[in-house]
Formats: C-alpha cells, sequence, structure tokens
C-alpha cells in the first residue's frame, strides 16, 4: 500500500551478528547488530526498556564512512580508514562524491566543518568526487531548494525537500496488523540523525545515465534528492548498510594508497560449530567454512548454513576429513593484524 523508497532495505542482509561495545552492560563488551541495505541496527543494552524508542538504534555508519573511524563504545572510536566508496549511482560509479569526498565538508572525527545559518537560501553548492566544491546558481531554480531549517546541535542546513521527507507521513503497521496514516520518523532525527555536512549538488551514473543528485550526509544516513526520479522516489536513503559491512569486512572502498588488509567476519551471536574439508597436511591455510549455528540468541533464525570467514585468533571446533581417519581437533588460526 505504501508509494515510497526503502527505510530498511526489503530484507536483512545479515544475521545477528556481534560488535564490539565497551559500554555492554554485561561486562561482554558486545553488542548485538544487523546489516540492512540502508542502516544498521544496533542494541546496546538487552535489558533495557523495549518500550523505549530508541531501544533499537541506527548505526553512526555516515560519521565512520567518512572519518575512517570505527565506532566501539558511546564516546570510544578505533582508527580504520575512510572509505572510497561513492555515495550515490550505480555500482562501481566514478563520478559521485565519495564518502572520503565529503570528510573536509562533514563533522566527524576527521574534522569539524559547521556553516553558517543560511534558512531562506538556496542550495547551489556542488561537490565532486574528490570533494572539490563549487557553485552552480542554476540549480537554485530546482524545487526543494531553498534552506528551511538550521540545526544548531550541528551547525548545518536543511532544504526542504530533504526537511519534507524526515517529517513525511503514509501509512504505517500499528500494533503489528492496523495500518495506520501517520509520520514515519518519530522524532524526525530518529533515523537519520542530525546532518553533519551541508547539501550539494554533484553528477552520479544512475541507470547508465549521467545524472544530477543532491546528497547530504547526516550522522546515520545519506540522503540522495534526484529531481528526475518519480516524485515518491526522489528522495531516497543511499546504501550505506551495504557500503559499511563491504568496507569494514570486505576491504571495500580501499582509497589510493591504502593498503588492504586480510578481511574478518563478524561473530554469529551464539555457539557455532564448523564441519570442514581441508587439504590433507595443511589445515592453518583452510580460512574459509562452512558453519551451521547451533544456537541463536536474541536474533532471528539464521539459514541452516552460511559461509564466514574464520576470524584470526578464534579457536573453533571442527573436524578436519583428511587420508586418515577422521577425527575431530580444536584449530586456532594463525593471528593477523586487525583493524
Amino acid at each position: 500500500q505504501a508509494k515510497r523508497t526503502y527505510f530498511w532495505g526489503p530484507d536483512p542482509n545479515t544475521i545477528g551478528l556481534s560488535e564490539q561495545y565497551n559500554e555492554d552492560p554485561r561486562g561482554a563488551r558486545q553488542r548485538l547488530v544487523q546489516y540492512f541495505d540502508k542502516s544498521r541496527m544496533e542494541l546496546n543494552n538487552p535489558g533495557g526498556n523495549q518500550s523505549d524508542p530508541f531501544f533499537v538504534t541506527n548505526g553512526l555508519l555516515t560519521v565512520e564512512l567518512i572519518s575512517g573511524f570505527i565506532q566501539v563504545g558511546e564516546k570510544d572510536f578505533i582508527r580504520y580508514r575512510p572509505a572510497c566508496i561513492p555515495m550515490s549511482g550505480d555500482f562501481g560509479d566514478r563520478l559521485a562524491p565519495t564518502y572520503f569526498g565529503f570528510q573536509k565538508v562533514s563533522n566527524t572525527q576527521a574534522g569539524n566543518n559547521p556553516a553558517q545559518n543560511r534558512v531562506g537560501q538556496r542550495v547551489t553548492e556542488t561537490i565532486d568526487r574528490n570533494g572539490v566544491t563549487g557553485n552552480d546558481p542554476s540549480k537554485g531554480s530546482m524545487a526543494g531548494t531553498e534552506v528551511v531549517q538550521f540545526i544548531n546541535e550541528t551547525k548545518h542546513n536543511i532544504p526542504r525537500i530533504f526537511w519534507d521527507f524526515l517529517n513525511s507521513s503514509g501509512p504505517t503497521h500499528a500494533d503489528g496488523h492496523r495500518v495506520v496514516n501517520q509520520q514515519l520518523i518519530q522524532p524526525w532525527f530518529f533515523a537519520s540523525g542530525f546532518p553533519i555536512s551541508e547539501a550539494y549538488w554533484a553528477k552520479a551514473t544512475i541507470r547508465g545515465q549521467v545524472t544530477d543528485v543532491m546528497i547530504q550526509a547526516y550522522e546515520r544516513r545519506a540522503l540522495t534528492y534526484v529531481p528526475t526520479n518519480d516524485q515518491a522516489f526522489q528522495v531516497e536513503m543511499a546504501n550505506i548498510g551495504q557500503h559499511a559491512f563491504e568496507w569494514r569486512y570486505r576491504n571495500s572502498g580501499l582509497c589510493p594508497g591504502d593498503v588492504a588488509r586480510t578481511p574478518t567476519a563478524p561473530a554469529p551471536i551464539g555457539t557455532i560449530t564448523v564441519v570442514a574439508t581441508v587439504v590433507a597436511g595443511s589445515p592453518t591455510a583452510m580460512q574459509t567454512v562452512t558453519a551451521s549455528p547451533t544456537r541463536c540468541t536474541n536474533c532471528p533464525t539464521p539459514s541452516p548454513t552460511a559461509t564466514i570467514i574464520i576470524p584470526p585468533g578464534t579457536v573453533v571446533q571442527a573436524t578436519i576429513t583428511t587420508p586418515t581417519p577422521t577425527r575431530t581437533t580444536t584449530r586456532t588460526p594463525t593471528p593477523k593484524p586487525t583493524p
């Protein structure tokens, strides 16, 4: 019944995963997360009030991708590397600005770049793939480009097209079954967070065509405006959940001069039983295995099997098939540097 863009994506992209979180009230320094196209859901306190709107939150993925710092606590970040991944456009687009390209115009651990109150003005600033900014006065004639809000918390402006989207209403599920018309995001910053950059016009290749797109970085999402899209899909949320997972765990988005690191996989929540077939005499060379989760705590039931990469230093139980009779052993992969 809804004629609008995805807020999360058609399906989760992962099962429930465990990532470092220093404020874990249980003392395990871990939290439950799950990646979607448009975001990462996080459960910081499993024993908290489940009726609290912020019981489950969105990750600060935009901040992480732009700055190159991964959040591991409420105020704790570890240095990784910025992401040279286009924020908009088709896969592999070479025109759209990358997250790293937004670093010098955003508020992150890599620098603070506030703006002046510009309410009543129009968005005409441009940015290219590498973060070089300019100005195109003709863009001020586009609908929705007038600035209507200045956010004191981060000192950035929001144009009408994005403000209307963040405050839009539509059909939603209430009580799990009734469909009612109500505000989609409550409060307006719940999904996106506050803006950490100004809005900029850029070029991107969309469905094979070079297209004008306005992009603005928020703490938890990135918003895009494509005036040539159908009206219900002119404003969309970037696939930042996809981008963050690929960047953090699969070496995606290397910038010039970056060195690829050994990819690692996040730990699935629960006990993992691994059955692996390896070449006789070289079990330590085996890194990718088929894993069958036997227990999953506080996360959806995963697929019967899932391919994972054993993180360096992780101890796993494995059945090793060799020319000699099958035996069960415990194997610790050789530790390697991790981000």
